[in-house]
Parts: C-alpha cells; sequence; structure tokens
C-alpha cells in the first residue's frame, strides 16, 4: 500500500523529508518493472547520501 501523502513529512522548501523519501523510494522498488529499478536505486543511495 502506498503511503498517505498528507501523513508524510514535508519540509518548508516541498521536499520530502530524507525518511518518507527512501520509504517511498523503496516501496516504488518492489512494485515498479526492473526497467525503472535501477534509476529507483541511484535514487535511493542519493537519499541515503543526504541523511
Amino acid at each position: 500500500m502506498a503511503p498517505d501523502p498528507r501523513s508524510m513529512e514535508w519540509q518548508t522548501d516541498g521536499e520530502l523529508s530524507a525518511t518518507d523519501l527512501h520509504d517511498l523510494v523503496n516501496r516504488l522498488q518492489r512494485v515498479d518493472a526492473d526497467a525503472n529499478s535501477s534509476e529507483l536505486a541511484r535514487m535511493s543511495r542519493v537519499v541515503d547520501d543526504a541523511a
């Protein structure tokens, strides 16, 4: 089940908090096609590096 956007922590600049973004990317990786999985993995690493 996808997270409810209303329950996510949004920063004042309009970005998701690092934790919520990481959780969202992980959920998307579980359901997305293999073709997009590598891009989602890259996004996850960027999030991990920023945290």
